[in-house]
Protein backbone atom coordinates (compact mmCIF):
# COMPACT_ATOMS: atom_id res chain seq x y z
CA UNK A 1 0.00 0.00 0.00
CA UNK A 2 1.31 2.94 -0.83
CA UNK A 3 0.95 6.14 2.03
CA UNK A 4 2.46 9.91 2.24
CA UNK A 5 2.94 11.70 5.10
CA UNK A 6 4.48 15.33 5.61
CA UNK A 7 5.72 17.49 3.32
CA UNK A 8 7.97 16.43 0.21
CA UNK A 9 8.34 17.34 -3.70
CA UNK A 10 6.87 14.27 -4.92
CA UNK A 11 4.89 14.20 -7.86
CA UNK A 12 1.13 15.68 -7.42
CA UNK A 13 -1.50 13.04 -7.19
CA UNK A 14 -3.10 13.63 -11.01
CA UNK A 15 -5.20 16.13 -12.44
CA UNK A 16 -6.63 17.85 -10.12
CA UNK A 17 -5.45 16.85 -7.16
CA UNK A 18 -3.91 19.46 -4.73
CA UNK A 19 -1.91 19.32 -1.32
CA UNK A 20 1.31 17.77 -2.24
CA UNK A 21 0.01 14.22 -2.09
CA UNK A 22 2.54 11.91 -4.43
CA UNK A 23 1.14 9.09 -5.92
CA UNK A 24 4.11 7.70 -6.39
CA UNK A 25 5.55 6.56 -2.63
CA UNK A 26 6.96 2.80 -3.39
CA UNK A 27 8.84 0.90 -1.13
CA UNK A 28 10.19 -2.78 -1.62
CA UNK A 29 8.05 -4.69 0.63
CA UNK A 30 4.10 -4.78 0.88
CA UNK A 31 4.01 -1.94 4.39
CA UNK A 32 4.42 0.70 1.33
CA UNK A 33 6.20 3.88 2.79
CA UNK A 34 6.01 7.11 4.39
CA UNK A 35 7.54 10.74 4.98
CA UNK A 36 9.05 11.98 8.34
CA UNK A 37 7.54 14.96 8.38
CA UNK A 38 10.18 17.48 7.61
CA UNK A 39 12.87 15.06 6.20
CA UNK A 40 11.74 15.42 3.13
CA UNK A 41 13.08 12.06 2.26
CA UNK A 42 10.71 9.19 0.32
CA UNK A 43 10.39 5.49 0.87
CA UNK A 44 10.68 3.72 3.84
CA UNK A 45 10.23 5.70 7.34
CA UNK A 46 13.48 5.91 9.09
CA UNK A 47 13.67 7.58 12.44
CA UNK A 48 16.57 8.77 13.93
CA UNK A 49 18.54 6.79 16.62
CA UNK A 50 17.85 9.19 19.27
CA UNK A 51 14.79 11.57 19.54
CA UNK A 52 13.99 14.68 22.26
CA UNK A 53 11.20 12.42 23.68
CA UNK A 54 13.80 9.66 24.51
CA UNK A 55 16.10 10.76 26.63
CA UNK A 56 14.95 11.22 30.34
CA UNK A 57 13.64 14.60 31.34
CA UNK A 58 13.75 15.98 27.55
CA UNK A 59 10.31 16.38 25.60
CA UNK A 60 7.93 14.10 24.76
CA UNK A 61 4.32 14.03 25.74
CA UNK A 62 2.10 12.03 28.44
CA UNK A 63 -0.72 11.87 27.03
CA UNK A 64 -3.03 11.39 23.73
CA UNK A 65 -6.22 11.64 22.44
CA UNK A 66 -6.98 9.31 19.71
CA UNK A 67 -10.36 10.32 17.36
CA UNK A 68 -11.56 7.56 14.81
CA UNK A 69 -14.12 9.26 12.27
CA UNK A 70 -15.56 5.84 11.13
CA UNK A 71 -18.13 6.34 7.50
CA UNK A 72 -20.99 4.38 8.69
CA UNK A 73 -22.94 4.79 5.00
CA UNK A 74 -24.32 1.78 3.70
CA UNK A 75 -20.43 1.06 1.66
CA UNK A 76 -19.00 0.46 5.06
CA UNK A 77 -19.06 -2.87 6.39
CA UNK A 78 -15.90 -4.67 4.98
CA UNK A 79 -13.59 -1.46 5.68
CA UNK A 80 -15.07 -1.63 9.93
CA UNK A 81 -14.00 -4.88 9.57
CA UNK A 82 -10.70 -3.89 9.20
CA UNK A 83 -10.08 -1.51 11.25
CA UNK A 84 -11.77 -3.60 14.32
CA UNK A 85 -9.06 -6.51 12.72
CA UNK A 86 -6.23 -4.16 12.98
CA UNK A 87 -6.68 -2.12 15.90
CA UNK A 88 -5.29 -4.50 18.49
CA UNK A 89 -1.96 -4.58 16.93
CA UNK A 90 -2.10 -1.08 16.46
CA UNK A 91 -2.62 0.27 20.38
CA UNK A 92 -0.31 -2.42 21.55
CA UNK A 93 2.90 -0.76 19.14
CA UNK A 94 1.41 2.44 20.08
CA UNK A 95 1.65 1.28 24.38
CA UNK A 96 5.16 -0.03 23.58
CA UNK A 97 6.28 2.73 21.39
CA UNK A 98 5.26 6.31 21.77
CA UNK A 99 6.16 7.72 25.67
CA UNK A 100 2.29 8.62 26.69
CA UNK A 101 0.73 6.22 28.30
CA UNK A 102 -2.16 8.04 29.56
CA UNK A 103 -4.81 8.26 26.64
CA UNK A 104 -8.59 8.81 25.48
CA UNK A 105 -9.97 6.97 22.37
CA UNK A 106 -13.44 7.82 20.70
CA UNK A 107 -15.12 6.46 17.69
CA UNK A 108 -17.77 8.53 15.97
CA UNK A 109 -20.21 8.38 13.06
CA UNK A 110 -19.92 10.61 9.88
CA UNK A 111 -23.34 11.76 10.35
CA UNK A 112 -25.96 13.26 13.27
CA UNK A 113 -28.01 9.90 13.65
CA UNK A 114 -30.88 12.35 12.64
CA UNK A 115 -30.92 10.80 9.26
CA UNK A 116 -30.80 7.56 10.40
CA UNK A 117 -33.25 4.52 9.98
CA UNK A 118 -33.21 3.11 6.59
CA UNK A 119 -34.36 -0.17 7.97
CA UNK A 120 -37.74 -0.50 9.67
CA UNK A 121 -40.21 -2.91 9.77
CA UNK A 122 -43.32 -2.39 11.34
CA UNK A 123 -46.21 -4.64 12.80
CA UNK A 124 -49.65 -3.24 14.16
CA UNK A 125 -48.39 -2.36 17.46
CA UNK A 126 -44.42 -1.83 16.93
CA UNK A 127 -41.92 -1.38 14.59
CA UNK A 128 -37.89 -2.60 14.49
CA UNK A 129 -35.19 -0.38 13.03
CA UNK A 130 -31.45 0.27 12.36
CA UNK A 131 -29.51 1.44 12.77
CA UNK A 132 -30.93 1.19 16.66
CA UNK A 133 -31.61 3.30 19.06
CA UNK A 134 -30.81 6.48 17.23
CA UNK A 135 -33.16 4.94 14.69
CA UNK A 136 -36.41 5.31 16.55
CA UNK A 137 -37.47 8.78 16.80
CA UNK A 138 -38.13 9.28 12.84
CA UNK A 139 -39.62 5.96 12.86
CA UNK A 140 -41.69 7.04 15.92
CA UNK A 141 -42.29 10.38 14.12
CA UNK A 142 -43.45 7.95 10.77
CA UNK A 143 -45.63 5.79 12.10
CA UNK A 144 -46.56 6.55 15.55
CA UNK A 145 -45.74 2.70 17.11
CA UNK A 146 -43.34 0.98 19.54
CA UNK A 147 -39.44 1.28 18.46
CA UNK A 148 -37.72 -1.93 18.91
CA UNK A 149 -39.40 -2.49 21.96
CA UNK A 150 -39.31 0.99 23.77
CA UNK A 151 -42.63 3.22 23.62
CA UNK A 152 -42.06 6.44 21.79
CA UNK A 153 -42.42 8.77 24.90
CA UNK A 154 -39.42 6.96 26.42
CA UNK A 155 -37.12 6.40 24.33
CA UNK A 156 -33.42 5.74 25.22
CA UNK A 157 -32.04 8.55 24.12
CA UNK A 158 -30.50 11.84 24.65
CA UNK A 159 -29.60 14.83 22.62
CA UNK A 160 -25.91 13.18 22.77
CA UNK A 161 -27.22 10.35 20.50
CA UNK A 162 -28.06 13.11 17.39
CA UNK A 163 -25.57 15.28 16.67
CA UNK A 164 -22.24 15.67 14.92
CA UNK A 165 -19.16 14.17 16.46
CA UNK A 166 -20.91 12.30 18.98
CA UNK A 167 -18.73 9.30 20.93
CA UNK A 168 -20.28 6.40 19.71
CA UNK A 169 -21.88 3.75 22.60
CA UNK A 170 -23.61 1.33 20.55
CA UNK A 171 -23.06 -1.36 17.81
CA UNK A 172 -24.44 -2.26 14.72
CA UNK A 173 -27.39 -4.19 16.67
CA UNK A 174 -28.19 -1.37 18.67
CA UNK A 175 -26.44 -2.81 22.11
CA UNK A 176 -24.87 -0.59 24.20
CA UNK A 177 -20.90 -0.57 24.38
CA UNK A 178 -19.40 -1.46 27.97
CA UNK A 179 -17.69 2.18 28.07
CA UNK A 180 -16.63 2.86 32.00
CA UNK A 181 -18.04 5.35 33.72
CA UNK A 182 -20.59 6.32 31.47
CA UNK A 183 -18.09 8.18 28.81
CA UNK A 184 -18.31 8.33 25.46
CA UNK A 185 -14.50 7.51 24.91
CA UNK A 186 -12.19 4.86 26.93
CA UNK A 187 -9.48 5.52 28.84
CA UNK A 188 -6.53 3.53 28.91
CA UNK A 189 -7.89 2.00 31.76
CA UNK A 190 -10.56 0.15 29.93
CA UNK A 191 -11.65 -2.84 30.99
CA UNK A 192 -11.63 -4.99 28.00
CA UNK A 193 -10.26 -2.81 25.51
CA UNK A 194 -10.30 -4.17 22.47
CA UNK A 195 -13.45 -5.41 22.95
CA UNK A 196 -14.80 -2.41 23.87
CA UNK A 197 -13.38 -0.73 20.45
CA UNK A 198 -14.69 -3.54 18.56
CA UNK A 199 -18.18 -2.83 19.45
CA UNK A 200 -17.97 0.89 19.31
CA UNK A 201 -16.12 0.69 15.86
CA UNK A 202 -19.11 -1.55 14.81
CA UNK A 203 -20.53 1.64 14.12
CA UNK A 204 -22.90 0.16 11.30
CA UNK A 205 -23.80 0.53 8.18
CA UNK A 206 -27.34 2.24 8.34
CA UNK A 207 -26.21 6.09 8.71
CA UNK A 208 -26.89 8.77 6.35
CA UNK A 209 -25.55 8.43 3.27
CA UNK A 210 -24.37 12.10 2.81
CA UNK A 211 -21.36 11.83 5.11
CA UNK A 212 -19.45 14.74 6.57
CA UNK A 213 -16.52 13.55 8.15
CA UNK A 214 -14.89 16.82 8.73
CA UNK A 215 -17.58 17.94 10.33
CA UNK A 216 -18.01 14.72 12.02
CA UNK A 217 -14.12 15.84 13.11
CA UNK A 218 -14.20 18.99 14.30
CA UNK A 219 -17.25 18.88 16.14
CA UNK A 220 -16.22 15.88 18.58
CA UNK A 221 -13.27 18.77 19.36
CA UNK A 222 -15.32 21.90 19.91
CA UNK A 223 -15.53 23.14 23.12
CA UNK A 224 -19.42 22.32 23.39
CA UNK A 225 -18.44 19.05 23.45
CA UNK A 226 -15.74 18.64 25.70
CA UNK A 227 -16.19 21.39 27.76
CA UNK A 228 -18.51 21.09 31.19
CA UNK A 229 -21.41 19.43 30.93
CA UNK A 230 -20.68 18.39 27.22
CA UNK A 231 -21.59 15.14 25.19
CA UNK A 232 -17.65 14.08 25.62
CA UNK A 233 -16.73 16.32 28.54
CA UNK A 234 -13.20 15.93 28.99
CA UNK A 235 -12.01 13.73 26.34
CA UNK A 236 -9.84 16.35 24.19
CA UNK A 237 -6.90 17.62 26.95
CA UNK A 238 -5.02 20.32 26.08
CA UNK A 239 -1.60 18.73 27.55
CA UNK A 240 -2.50 15.85 24.93
CA UNK A 241 -1.38 15.23 21.29
CA UNK A 242 -4.36 14.75 19.15
CA UNK A 243 -4.65 11.63 16.72
CA UNK A 244 -7.45 11.50 14.01
CA UNK A 245 -8.06 8.62 11.82
CA UNK A 246 -10.65 9.11 9.76
CA UNK A 247 -11.91 5.92 7.28
CA UNK A 248 -14.22 6.94 4.74
CA UNK A 249 -14.77 5.02 0.89
CA UNK A 250 -16.25 8.54 0.00
CA UNK A 251 -15.37 12.00 -0.60
CA UNK A 252 -16.28 14.77 1.46
CA UNK A 253 -17.73 16.87 -1.11
CA UNK A 254 -20.42 19.97 -0.72
CA UNK A 255 -21.35 20.67 -3.78
CA UNK A 256 -24.77 19.01 -3.61
CA UNK A 257 -26.85 20.82 -1.24
CA UNK A 258 -27.07 18.79 2.18
CA UNK A 259 -24.19 16.37 1.57
CA UNK A 260 -20.42 16.93 2.76
CA UNK A 261 -19.17 19.30 5.68
CA UNK A 262 -19.16 22.95 5.08
CA UNK A 263 -16.26 24.88 4.12
CA UNK A 264 -13.15 24.30 2.20
CA UNK A 265 -10.28 22.11 3.13
CA UNK A 266 -7.90 25.19 4.34
CA UNK A 267 -11.07 26.25 6.53
CA UNK A 268 -11.46 22.39 8.11
CA UNK A 269 -7.22 22.51 8.91
CA UNK A 270 -7.69 26.24 10.52
CA UNK A 271 -10.55 24.71 12.82
CA UNK A 272 -8.68 21.89 13.83
CA UNK A 273 -5.42 23.80 14.76
CA UNK A 274 -7.83 26.43 16.94
CA UNK A 275 -9.17 23.61 18.95
CA UNK A 276 -5.24 22.74 19.57
CA UNK A 277 -4.71 25.97 20.75
CA UNK A 278 -3.10 26.63 17.41
CA UNK A 279 -0.50 23.94 17.74
CA UNK A 280 -0.22 22.23 14.47
CA UNK A 281 2.79 19.85 15.72
CA UNK A 282 0.09 18.58 18.17
CA UNK A 283 -2.08 17.19 15.79
CA UNK A 284 -1.60 13.94 13.85
CA UNK A 285 -3.78 13.41 11.12
CA UNK A 286 -4.70 9.58 9.32
CA UNK A 287 -6.54 9.36 6.81
CA UNK A 288 -7.91 5.98 5.35
CA UNK A 289 -9.49 7.42 2.03
CA UNK A 290 -10.31 6.91 -1.89
CA UNK A 291 -6.91 6.73 -3.48
CA UNK A 292 -7.65 5.89 -7.19
CA UNK A 293 -6.46 9.25 -8.18
CA UNK A 294 -3.25 7.92 -7.35
CA UNK A 295 -0.72 6.28 -10.30
CA UNK A 296 -0.38 3.55 -8.28
CA UNK A 297 -3.62 3.74 -5.75
CA UNK A 298 -5.00 0.23 -4.46
CA UNK A 299 -8.89 1.61 -5.30
CA UNK A 300 -9.31 1.14 -9.25
CA UNK A 301 -9.24 4.55 -10.90
CA UNK A 302 -12.89 6.12 -11.48
CA UNK A 303 -14.38 3.37 -8.93
CA UNK A 304 -17.39 3.81 -6.89
CA UNK A 305 -18.18 2.99 -3.28
CA UNK A 306 -19.66 -0.69 -2.86
CA UNK A 307 -20.42 -3.82 -0.81
CA UNK A 308 -17.38 -5.45 -1.61
CA UNK A 309 -15.42 -3.09 0.19
CA UNK A 310 -12.78 -2.76 -3.11
CA UNK A 311 -13.68 0.46 -4.69
CA UNK A 312 -14.14 3.98 -3.20
CA UNK A 313 -14.48 7.70 -4.76
CA UNK A 314 -11.07 9.40 -4.65
CA UNK A 315 -11.06 12.04 -1.98
CA UNK A 316 -9.17 14.79 -3.46
CA UNK A 317 -10.35 16.84 -0.90
CA UNK A 318 -9.68 14.82 2.09
CA UNK A 319 -6.20 14.42 0.46
CA UNK A 320 -5.04 18.12 0.76
CA UNK A 321 -6.49 18.25 4.18
CA UNK A 322 -4.41 15.23 5.58
CA UNK A 323 -1.24 17.00 3.78
CA UNK A 324 -1.94 20.06 5.49
CA UNK A 325 -0.70 18.58 8.59
CA UNK A 326 3.19 18.20 8.73
CA UNK A 327 2.33 15.31 10.65
CA UNK A 328 -0.51 13.44 7.83
CA UNK A 329 -0.56 10.37 6.45
CA UNK A 330 -2.85 9.06 3.61
CA UNK A 331 -3.79 5.71 3.09
CA UNK A 332 -5.92 3.60 0.93
CA UNK A 333 -9.65 2.40 2.73
CA UNK A 334 -9.57 0.13 -0.13
CA UNK A 335 -6.37 -2.31 1.28
CA UNK A 336 -7.06 -5.29 2.57
CA UNK A 337 -5.15 -4.94 5.64
CA UNK A 338 -5.09 -1.90 7.18
CA UNK A 339 -2.13 -3.49 9.74
CA UNK A 340 1.03 -1.68 7.57
CA UNK A 341 -0.67 1.22 7.23
CA UNK A 342 -0.84 1.84 11.31
CA UNK A 343 2.59 0.14 11.51
CA UNK A 344 4.09 2.82 9.55
CA UNK A 345 1.74 5.64 11.16
CA UNK A 346 3.03 5.07 14.64
CA UNK A 347 6.45 6.44 13.76
CA UNK A 348 4.91 9.56 12.96
CA UNK A 349 2.85 9.61 16.31
CA UNK A 350 5.88 8.46 17.68
CA UNK A 351 7.63 12.15 16.43
CA UNK A 352 4.45 14.18 17.29
CA UNK A 353 4.92 12.77 20.78
CA UNK A 354 8.56 13.63 21.05
CA UNK A 355 8.22 16.83 20.18
CA UNK A 356 5.04 18.04 21.66
CA UNK A 357 5.61 20.81 23.97
CA UNK A 358 2.92 20.75 26.49
CA UNK A 359 0.96 24.02 26.94
CA UNK A 360 2.25 25.80 30.35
Amino acid sequence: MAACGGKHDGDSAGEGATGGVSPNLTSDDSTGGIELPGSGALGKLDLPEELPGDRPGVGGCKKADFLFVIDNSGSMAGEQANLIASFPGFIATITQTIAAQDYHIMAVPTDDGASAGLSTKCGATSCVCKPAPVCCPKTCELFGKDCNGDPCDALPLSECDQIYGRGNIYNADGEQCALADDRRYMTASQPNLAETFECVANIGTFGSGAEKPALATLEAVSAALNGPGGCSEGFLRKDAILVVIIITDEEDDNTVDGEGSPGEPEEWHAQLVAAKGGDADAVVVLGLVGDGNFADGVCPPDSAPNNDGVGAEPALRLQRFVDMFENGVIGSVCATDYTPFFSEAVGVIDFACDEFVPVG
